[in-house]
């Protein structure tokens, strides 16, 4: 599975890799002093960031005791520093407010709220339905803005190689939209062999200040937080393959195109990750309509005969039993195998509502 993974990153960042390293320079010392994420233990997804407000909320789950939540991870502005650090252990118990201290290089200092309240014993991911969107300039992508959003995409890599973004917005009722993903191909991409880039969607973030083409990993991060053990997902789709399936050398392949929608369970302690559950549907056949699907999960190991696909990587291993996860990581790819650079211009991947069934 990690080798998969490896595969999608660098698939999303072939058509960006003449941006090269994006290297930030200030003049002065820098005013910032923010909190550009946060991670806590028992966190289910990504917290809400208010920075007009220096406020960020996070949600944990059912039942987490309040009076130790250990900071697993901080990002702050360039230079800052604050007043709490990753491996510090945080007391909500008294009241679920927190304050925090940010001071940036130049000596500001600002005072944040950190929030913290308990979900429902059935959480979500957060707009899995899909209707929340944000300008970005020159394309829309998911969620209100870029570090609240739980959702990644393909896009930045399409906007840096100056192709047509593949992941967008379709309104399917007024007010209700879908994502629409599509397979583009890419002239410099296939200069270098790598022709294909597939629209892909993911639970995570493409942080495209680490954009590395020799290290894709720094890029890309597969993942949020979440705690929860559901039963199966369900979503809607619409799947239209292109005409001419090809591989990274524009051979015509004797088989249609395929796509790809799958959800992981996780649980992540220190460099290990151990797969708690599977669910994963290759999409082999394309559809004329939306129609609805739901997919189970497997938890624990998965039975003989399973797709090599399917299974972890080798460097991840099965968690045991009882082990719950910490983390979750959805993906949605117009192409399957595009990820080897192989698949079918115009493949469309159109999916909507995403629940998780418990």
């Amino acid at each position: 599975m990690m080798k998969s993974i490896d595969r999608i990153i660098i698939a999303l960042l072939l058509i960006s890799f003449t941006a090269g390293c994006v290297k930030e320079d200030h003049f002065g010392f820098s005013d910032g002093a923010d909190i550009l994420s946060l991670e806590l233990s028992h966190q289910n997804g990504t917290p809400f960031i208010d920075r007009q407000n220096d406020s960020l909320y996070v949600e944990v789950a059912n039942g987490t005791d309040l009076s130790k939540l250990i900071v697993k991870g901080l990002e702050l502005s360039p230079f800052a520093k604050a007043t709490i650090a990753v491996g510090d252990t945080l007391d909500f118990s008294d009241s679920s407010e927190l304050r925090v201290d940010i001071t940036a290089e130049s000596g500001m200092v600002s005072n944040w709220s950190l929030n913290v309240f308990e979900i429902g014993s059935k959480p979500q991911i957060s707009n899995s339905d899909f209707n929340v969107w944000h300008n970005r300039g020159t394309y829309l992508d998911l969620g209100v803005d870029d570090e609240s959003s739980a959702w990644g995409t393909s896009n930045p890599g399409a906007v840096f190689g100056g192709i047509t973004p593949n992941v967008q917005q379709l309104e399917v009722a007024s007010g209700d939209y879908a994502v629409k993903l599509t397979t583009r191909f890419t002239w410099v991409g296939s200069l270098v062999g790598k022709p294909i880039a597939s629209g892909s969607v993911f639970t995570g973030d493409f942080q495209e200040g680490n954009i590395s083409f020799d290290n894709p990993q720094a890029a890309v991060k597969f993942g949020i937080p979440f705690t929860a053990t559901p039963a199966s997902f369900s979503v809607d789709y619409q799947y239209t393959p292109g005409e001419k399936n090809m591989d990274a050398s524009q051979n015509a392949l004797p088989y249609a195109d395929t796509g790809d929608m799958y959800i992981l369970l996780e649980r992540r302690e220190d460099e290990q990750v151990k797969r708690v559950a599977t669910a994963w549907f290759r999409i082999e056949e394309g559809t004329s309509s939306m129609k609805n699907i739901t997919v189970n999960f497997t938890y624990g190991q998965l039975p003989a005969g399973s797709p090599e696909y399917m299974l972890p990587g080798e460097d991840e291993t099965y968690a045991d039993e009882g082990e719950v996860p910490t983390h979750i990581v959805a993906v949605f790819s117009s192409s399957a195998n595009g990820n080897d650079y192989e698949g079918a211009e115009n493949s469309v991947l159109i999916i909507d509502n995403l629940v998780l069934n418990y």
